[in-house]
């Protein structure tokens, strides 16, 4: 098992020529809700013109049988095949996108994030022999898996044990950035008959791409290794309120009497809203039987819930890969409450401002707080025989990984070059803050690794400090 000496020096190695950081806001922002109404039975009115046409397909699905499910309206918003948000925008992230991510605000999110992977890797007897697999989902521009692997290639004994990069990614104009950025930058990547692939720049590891995580094939020689940054804030949910008749599901509607013009100058006005569901629906039906934490709830009048049945399967998913391979290991970074249930947390996104989810669809980018408790309760299914650590804020999980060696080696390289100090500094200290709505408090880091009698794992060294929790909305009693 490697030391945590060891893991000082990992964070001491690799630098770049030169950093980059953006003065953008990163993408989490609170924004609250508009007040929900009921829909009533027999639902017939005036619809609205919308400002995209997405948005007018989605009004229309609408007219024709009523509000549609949260879940149905984020997932059209996001990769809808007719201009959602992911699968039609060419580059949503940076200065000159909507929103930036930490492995934009710094190089050292990256490399600390391939410092951790080797570092469990060692920890895990490097394996035992199998072949490295790197599982990215939602790589963004392929920041984040691009200074993981300059530092891997520095360790030689596990660049050759790295056997393939594998990235999900569903939108064609992010795979181009993502080959550019891992592979060289006149390159696209190639189709090879089932996927497109290309090799890696570093070690020449080949990178390939699917859709969807449940395509990759996991070998019995091989240990996954799975990274999800910012990927399960942006994954549809569905929300419940709290009635004196039980659950009812929020639904969306078309908001009346609202025109909006495509190229108006005027401020954007919602063209959705929330209704509440005037009777039981079957996802409302199975609120309280998911969790103890959603059951509690109930007794509260008005409480919400918001839950993502996509989020439960992907962790199925990493869990069982782990428990078949007996080694590997998934990483979550992701912001929202480590305690307490996730309510009334669904915003919207635009050009590094937040505005309502319900304008503009498919222009916008929509994400809700991740149910931390949740992944955890899913992980911890007895069938699986894995270890949950965290979930930890991310300055712990950072400073635990030698986030400040990391800088003050970077700093010394830079001495004399005041504006790469500055950048530097800027970002340790985004990536660190805890006050108020900083990153370092906000953003929580989760780690999934095989059963091993509940052995230490970088990052995750101690508890985090027992404080308020933050919330999007207004407090609910926690569970």
């Amino acid at each position: 098992m490697a030391s945590q000496p060891c893991l000082r020096r990992l964070a001491s190695l690799s630098c770049r020529e030169s950093v980059s950081v953006s003065s953008v806001t990163s993408r989490w922002r609170p924004v609250l809700l508009p007040q929900s109404r009921r829909v009533h039975p027999h639902h017939l009115t005036r619809r609205s013109m919308t400002s995209t046409s997405l948005g007018q397909s989605i009004a229309k699905a609408i007219e024709s049988t009523g509000p549609i499910s949260l879940i149905h309206y984020m997932k059209q918003c996001l990769t809808g095949k007719g201009g959602g948000y992911y699968t039609s925008s060419p580059d949503p992230f940076g200065k000159s996108g909507d929103f930036v991510t930490s492995p934009e605000i710094s190089q050292m999110f990256g490399e600390l994030i391939g410092i951790w992977i080797i570092y469990e890797w060692m920890s895990q007897n490097q394996c035992n022999g199998k072949k490295v697999v790197l599982i990215e989902l939602g790589p963004g521009r392929g920041t984040l898996m691009d200074d993981a692997l300059r530092v891997m290639r520095k360790f030689e004994p596990f660049a050759k044990a790295v056997s393939s990069v594998k990235l999900v990614e569903a939108s064609g104009p992010l795979r181009d950035l993502q080959c550019a950025k891992l592979c060289g930058e006149d390159l696209k990547p190639r189709w090879q008959g089932t996927n497109w692939t290309e090799n890696t720049k570093h070690f020449g590891a080949p990178v390939t791409w699917y859709d969807d995580v449940r395509q990759i094939s996991l070998q019995h020689d091989e240990a996954p290794f799975f990274i999800a940054h910012e990927f399960f804030d942006a994954l549809p949910i569905n929300a419940f309120q709290n009635t004196p008749d039980g659950w009812r599901e929020l639904l969306v509607d078309v908001k009346k009497d609202k025109l909006i013009l495509p190229n108006s100058d005027e401020p954007k006005e919602p063209e959705f809203c929330f209704a509440l569901a005037p009777k039981l629906s079957a996802p409302a039906r199975a609120v309280n039987s998911l969790s103890p934490r959603y059951e509690a709830l109930s007794g509260i009048p008005n409480a919400m819930v918001e839950i993502s049945p996509d989020s439960h399967g992907y962790i199925i998913h990493f869990s069982r890969s782990i428990h078949h391979a007996g080694s590997g290991a998934a990483l979550v970074i992701d912001y929202g409450p480590a305690n307490t249930v996730p309510m009334n947390s669904l915003r919207g996104i635009q050009k590094h401002k937040r505005v309502s989810p319900f304008v503009q669809p498919g222009q916008v980018d929509l994400s809700a707080d991740v149910d931390f408790g949740a992944l955890v309760e899913t992980a911890l299914r007895p069938d699986f025989n894995v270890e949950v650590h965290g979930p930890a804020e991310q300055s712990q999980f950072l400073f635990g990984l030698g986030i400040r060696e990391r800088y003050e080696n970077l700093a010394q390289m830079a001495e004399g070059d005041s504006e790469t100090l500055d950048i530097l500094k800027s970002g340790f200290e985004r990536l660190t803050e805890r006050g108020g709505l900083g990153m370092g408090r906000i953003y929580k880091a989760l780690a999934i690794v095989p059963e091993s009698g509940g052995r230490q794992v970088a990052g995750f060294q101690r508890e985090a400090p027992a404080e308020e929790e933050e919330s999007v909305a207004e407090e609910q009693p926690q569970t």
